[in-house]
């Protein structure tokens, strides 16, 4: 063995146990934050008995610190160094986070806290998880609260509506739009929860956006509508892991165009003043998807 491959190989255990040395010197948390990562609630529980203050756990990029070391990691490190992530963030990843969220708030986590503008029901809803959203609409969550990120972001002034869009299966449109959401709010760069859905290729969300009224012709301050925005996304190669053609390429932007069957859900509820319900909104999808090409689609037509 050659001498730096020796000196590699105590390197790494002496570096190790020296980080772990160093945690428990400062007093870094680490053991709540892995807890909370591993749905551990009574080592979460004991922690926080111990030490009331580690619920209030900032998550940083290089370490994890309590509220009470800020003035020591500006003077180690040079400025703050902090993201905005809670520990109450660690608990949104896990599968099942009401139990640990619960457990969190019910010690003094504070639910209205942000992430680069963005409330937990945002990130709730990111994440398509229809429960979280449910109980954070129970806590009393804004279900049309405005993304507060730095000026010039693409995400300013947008709902949790939009974070919604992220999946094609889109349970959560109609979840929050039942619950209060606005199918009509506009972010601040004028694009609508329709233009996020554009660029996701999700028909099933636009389906749900347009039978409440979400108008396919409005334009963002750039000039583009939801359909410019998923057809620049065919073009460009949208991520198709992200979600499954069921009617076919372009099937976003047919959706959408000038006559097409969203324009005509949205005329519908401009015209009465109210959603088109479900039944008469699937004869105006099964023609869209008749003329797609979808199998069983224009039996009855």
């Amino acid at each position: 063995m050659t001498v730096w491959r020796r000196v590699l190989v105590w390197a790494i255990p002496v570096g190790i146990v020296s980080l772990g040395i160093y945690g428990y010197w400062e007093g870094t948390p680490l053991d709540v934050v892995i807890a909370v990562r591993n749905n551990d609630l009574a080592t979460v529980k004991a922690a926080i008995a111990r030490d009331p203050q580690a619920v209030h756990t900032k998550v940083y990029p290089q370490a994890y610190e309590r509220v009470s070391q800020q003035a020591a990691h500006r003077a180690n490190f040079g400025g703050d160094g902090w993201q905005g992530r809670y520990l109450i963030h660690e608990a949104l990843g896990l599968i099942d986070p009401v139990p640990m969220l619960e457990l969190l708030t019910g010690a003094g986590a504070d639910l209205a806290v942000r992430v680069d503008g963005r409330t937990l029901l945002h990130l709730a809803a990111y994440k398509g998880d229809d429960v979280l959203v449910s109980w954070l609409l129970e806590q009393g969550a804004d279900i049309n609260a405005a993304n507060t990120c730095e000026e010039k972001c693409a995400e300013r002034g947008q709902t949790p509506l939009f974070d919604a869009q992220n999946f094609s299966d889109q349970e959560l449109t109609p979840l929050l739009i039942t619950r209060g959401a606005n199918p009509h709010a506009r972010a601040e760069n004028g694009q609508t929860a329709l233009h996020a859905s554009a660029v996701i290729g999700s028909v099933s969300g636009a389906f749900e956006l347009c039978r409440h009224g979400t108008n396919p012709t409005w334009k963002d301050v750039e000039g583009r509508t939801a359909r410019d925005l998923a057809l620049a996304a065919d073009a460009a190669g949208r991520d198709e892991g992200r979600r499954t053609l069921l009617y076919g390429a372009g099937e976003q932007a047919d959706w959408l165009k000038p006559g097409g069957g969203c324009e005509t859900l949205a005329r519908r509820v401009a015209a009465t003043g109210s959603p088109v319900s479900e039944e008469d909104a699937a004869v105006v999808f099964r023609i869209y998807a008749c003329a797609r090409g979808a199998a069983g689609a224009c039996a009855g037509q």
